[in-house]
């Protein structure tokens, strides 16, 4: 947080408190004003994350032939991480990529046929 007192007649920076009240102020030295502008500025940042998915489709029903996501994901845990996955069930095709962004480790690896993938994340049997 950074704050200026400025003069608001001609615009000077002055060194002074921003407590001040008129009275207890000095003129400006270049225009002799008392008035006075507060300006306060306060930072802060963000970051942006993205990720494409794709589908598809033959003749528009069913599910779609091949499904692809890249990009950015955020784990349950907060962490966010970079992620390709292919599913093409033309194929019977199913590869994954979950890598670090931060140290570039690929922390999760799958590619095997689509029929043997099963019983891991929605492809989990449903709890009754």
């Amino acid at each position: 947080m950074e704050s200026t007192v400025k003069c608001l007649k001609c615009e000077r920076i002055l060194d002074e408190p921003s407590n001040l009240t008129e009275a207890e102020r000095k003129p400006c030295p270049t225009c002799g004003s008392l008035s006075r502008r507060f300006e306060l500025k306060l930072e802060d940042g963000f970051t942006l994350y993205d990720s494409v998915d794709t589908k598809l489709k033959r003749g528009g029903k069913g599910k779609p032939a091949v499904k692809t996501r890249t990009g950015d994901v955020r784990q349950a845990n907060g962490k966010i991480m970079k992620l390709k996955r292919i599913i093409d069930r033309e194929n019977d095709w199913y590869e994954e990529e979950l890598i670090d962004p931060d140290t570039g480790e690929i922390v999760h690896k799958c590619a095997e046929p689509l029929s043997k993938h099963v019983d891991r994340g929605s492809a989990k049997p449903k709890k009754i």
